[in-house]
């Protein structure tokens, strides 16, 4: 079946993985260890977007440092427990199986390392699955900086963005779409907080549920 050149670019955390259990999990290995008391998980979900940097710099406000000796332990702590929890948000499988079906390329663009990311998705049996994968390491360039998906788009062979869509769950994620030319999805599902606004992400859609994806790039 065509596919017109379209292209579907995911983002990870948030959008197409729930990682925030395990993120979670290894939080509290490291606050145990540093004799510290445990936090509920809804202390931890909604930084998730944010990464683990996001994470460790709301629990340790006074230790914010890259490459200090807590924030590497949690990198570290973190690694050890990488799909453990994680799994595909209800409806993404689906998604997944629809655009491969219907021939069209799909890639992963997020801000995570390679050193997280890749074997997540191995565990999870997308990485051989995706045609492309964006890491924040890979070019040196973190959303909502337009080059990680200008850097998809030129790894899948398309300049067609007007049939090029981007499916994140934060801001940076529709900012980054939309300075690449392409159009953006905004999905709501993820970790979205009570106080955050997504209307006023100016996204040029939004969804609910993954399986909403399907109605807005067929």
């Amino acid at each position: 079946m065509e596919n017109h050149g379209k292209v579907v670019l995911f983002d990870l955390d948030g959008t197409l993985i729930d990682t925030a259990p395990e993120m979670h999990l290894a939080m509290n290995v490291l606050l145990k260890e540093e004799g510290l008391k445990p936090l509920p998980y809804e202390s931890i979900r909604p930084q998730v977007s944010n990464g683990v940097m996001g994470i460790f710099k709301n629990v340790f406000e006074d230790d914010q440092k890259f490459g200090g000796r807590r924030f590497n332990r949690y990198l570290d702590i973190y690694e050890e427990h990488l799909g453990i929890n994680a799994k595909t948000f209800p409806g993404i499988d689906e998604v997944i199986f629809k655009i491969e079906e219907l021939n069209i390329k799909w890639g992963i663009v997020t801000n995570k390392s390679q050193r997280f990311a890749m074997p997540l998705l191995r565990k999870l049996k997308l990485l051989n699955q995706t045609s492309c994968l964006v890491c924040g390491d890979t070019i040196g360039k973190l959303k909502p900086d337009p080059e990680t998906i200008n850097h998809a788009l030129s790894l899948l062979n398309t300049k067609n963005t007007k049939r090029s869509f981007y499916i994140g769950d934060s801001k940076k994620d529709v900012d980054a779409a939309k300075a690449a030319g392409i159009t953006s999805i905004a999905c709501t599902y993820g970790y979205i907080t009570d106080d955050t606004e997504p209307e006023n992400w100016n996204a040029d859609f939004y969804v609910d549920h993954a399986l909403e994806i399907l109605s807005v790039i067929i």
